[in-house]
């Protein structure tokens, strides 16, 4: 391989900032400005374990060697981050996979299976979630760990035209976010039901009605049975 490449396997989260075409230029420079000031705050915690990249509408964080001990802070970095983002009113779904990458040129490209997968299916979901990919749950379960356990929850994701090479079920993670789940309500429904009041299209009412009956449904069953974001016991 070319010396300006690196190849490893990694933990690979991918965002996607929803609808950010129908945004007006200040609006979509205002929205990335404040994504990547929220995701470098974020991931200071994590130098060591983590790296980052940015393009246009997507953000894309990546674990810095394929140790299932980088997991954990891929997650939780993945986790604020996506909270923050819904929070603040930007329109987002994530994907989380595992696998090969290639880094190059400074680390200003990032290519590979795990790459191309959390594109793939963070892109082809019909709503604004977060999910483990099968590449994902697959290596969580080689080390005996539960996705259940980390707030995901086997689920029947609503996607558009993804290739599954797996016959592993996706994994939605239900927004909680730990100890702070002491309302039975999850904080975000605010704001994506004010989100889904200023969409202009049907279609897109639909992804937020979507991701609203998602969570009105198991946000507060993982309130009662999720004491903390992370448990690796």
């Amino acid at each position: 391989m070319s010396d300006n490449w690196t190849e490893s396997e990694a933990w690979v989260a991918y965002f996607d900032i929803w609808g950010f075409k129908s945004f007006s230029e200040n609006e979509r420079i205002r929205k990335i400005d404040d994504a990547i000031k929220r995701l470098k705050e974020l991931t200071k915690e994590f130098e060591e374990n983590l790296e980052y990249l940015f393009f246009a509408d997507t953000l894309v964080i990546y674990s810095k060697s394929k140790k299932i001990n980088d997991y954990p802070a891929l997650i939780t970095i993945s986790k604020r981050f996506y909270h923050d983002s819904i929070y603040s009113s930007l329109p987002m779904r994530g994907a989380i996979s595992y696998g090969e990458i290639k880094v190059g040129h400074d680390k200003r490209i990032l290519m590979g299976k795990a790459s191309f997968d959390s594109h793939e299916y963070c892109e082809g979901q019909k709503w604004l979630g977060m999910i483990l990919t099968p590449s994902a749950s697959l290596e969580l379960k080689k080390h005996g760990l539960k996705p259940e356990r980390h707030g995901f929850k086997n689920y029947d994701v609503p996607m558009d035209k993804v290739k599954r090479e797996f016959d592993n079920p996706l994994y939605a993670y239900c927004f909680n976010h730990g100890g702070n789940n002491f309302s039975s309500e999850c904080p975000l429904l605010q704001p994506l039901r004010e989100m889904m009041d200023e969409a202009k299209s049907s279609k897109d009412k639909e992804k937020y009605k979507r991701t609203i009956k998602f969570l009105e449904e198991h946000y507060s069953l993982f309130v009662k049975k999720i004491t903390s974001s992370l448990d690796f016991d």
